[in-house]
């Protein structure tokens, strides 16, 4: 994001104040972003690597209405890869094709941006296995004649639980569990990229042996 101060008491025509909770912007005085409205997420370059991500919190004003302040905290909810758009799903199947691979049926996409066509066992093992706390790994089916969205995502909690998130193509309503057994979700997360309908019931079963 381009630096954008203001000592003025009024920031230039398309940006507005901001203030932010931490993170490397934490003890900037007169920033300004983007805006009005303000974006939900900023994204900053860490100078040691790495993008630290801000979100927005809430929107007010000192007292003047006709200048909103964003106020942006680095605690926020975190946030998932984004879903395959149409056209990016017709892309990877021509790419696909194009190999010599065959219909794609399977994308993986993890916190980092990594995405794996037709990812097989071990693969989703290892991703599983790599996720840091508040991070997200998205599995999106991809499906020719079928409506909306097909997908899995599986959040690792900052208390070491996984929230796994499921949706089943137009419906209004999304699927969520709660589980703190890393191999009861990995098993449940590899039934339903094979398609097996059991995957719901993984959750549910006991398991043993070592789940850290």
């Amino acid at each position: 994001m381009e630096d954008v101060f203001d000592t003025t008491g009024r920031p230039p025509k398309g940006w507005m104040h901001a203030i932010f909770h931490g993170g490397p912007y934490g003890e900037d005085v007169g920033r300004c972003i983007p805006g009005p409205p303000a974006p939900e997420t900023l994204a900053v370059p860490l100078a040691e690597g790495g993008v630290h991500t801000y979100r927005l919190w809430t929107v007010g004003s000192w007292s003047d209405p006709e200048d909103p302040i964003a106020v942006y905290n680095p605690d926020g909810p975190p946030v998932p890869p984004s879903l395959l758009t149409g056209q990016e799903k017709e892309w990877l199947r021509d790419r696909h094709q194009k190999e010599g691979l065959g219909p794609l049926k399977l994308v993986a996409l993890d916190a980092g941006g990594r995405l794996v066509r037709d990812p097989d066992a071990p693969t989703i093992e290892t991703m599983l296995a790599g996720l840091q706390h508040r991070e997200h790994l998205l599995l999106q089916r991809l499906i020719d004649d079928g409506e909306g969205d097909w997908y899995l995502q599986v959040l690792l909690d900052e208390d070491d639980t996984y929230e796994v998130v499921h949706q089943a193509g137009t419906a209004t309503e999304r699927d969520g569990t709660r589980s703190a057994a890393r191999a009861a979700v990995c098993d449940a997360v590899l039934r339903w990229a094979a398609g097996q309908p059991s995957w719901r019931s993984a959750l549910e079963e006991p398991k043993t042996g070592d789940d850290s």
